[in-house]
């Protein structure tokens, strides 16, 4: 179980200090043997009234980035990932995706095989994507209203995933938070998803 914590103000950047108060995910369920390492890689998640805050870092060297188009397959760049079903009572989850240059993959599910792409960019969700010699570091934020107006309402306890992949990297590997019982990789298996909760 992941706990959201709650945090009164905006936070403004990807090192913003509010971000020491979350808890750290560690990415690095290796769930298919074939794939056997993966970027060390953290999520961290906290909410205000506003919304969802999603910050995701990684080491991963080097770092493949060619998609520069919304909706594009960016998880055969360098890529991380949060996936969360946000009303516990619908069976629909939002799958958001991302490469180094903050080109965001976006949709409602149940599956993946029904995609529905909403009508919003990623300044909407006030993409952030830094990169240095020595990491690769993401931050957006979902907006309650986006979610309510989809969904109905949000409840407190929440299900989902984070994932790190490369689907044509140097080193192709996949990890996840929650582990993913599939005999091949598959982020798009919610009866895997574990509990976030907003705290």
């Amino acid at each position: 179980m992941y706990i959201i914590k709650k945090t009164e103000n905006k936070i403004n950047c990807i090192d913003d200090k509010a971000w020491d108060n979350a808890d750290v995910a560690n990415i690095d369920k290796i769930n298919w043997s074939e794939f056997g390492c993966a970027p060390k890689t953290t999520g961290k998640i906290l909410y205000n009234d506003y919304g969802i805050y999603v910050r995701l870092e990684t080491d991963e060297k080097p770092l493949l980035a060619r998609h520069c188009n919304q909706n594009d397959k960016v998880c055969c760049d360098s890529c991380m990932e949060f996936f969360f079903r946000p009303n516990e009572n619908d069976a629909r989850y939002l799958n958001f995706e991302f490469n180094p240059f903050g080109t965001m993959y976006l949709a409602i599910r149940t599956s993946r095989y029904d995609a529905v792409h909403p009508d919003k960019d990623k300044k909407y969700f006030d993409v952030k994507s830094y990169v240095d010699d020595k990491r690769w570091a993401l931050q957006f934020c979902i907006p309650f209203e986006f979610i309510d107006g989809i969904f109905g309402s949000h409840t407190k306890k929440i299900y989902g995933n984070l994932y790190k992949c490369g689907d044509e990297t140097l080193k192709i590997h996949y990890a996840t938070y929650y582990p993913v019982m599939t005999k091949e990789p598959d982020y798009h298996r919610p009866e895997f998803f574990g509990e976030f909760i907003l705290e």
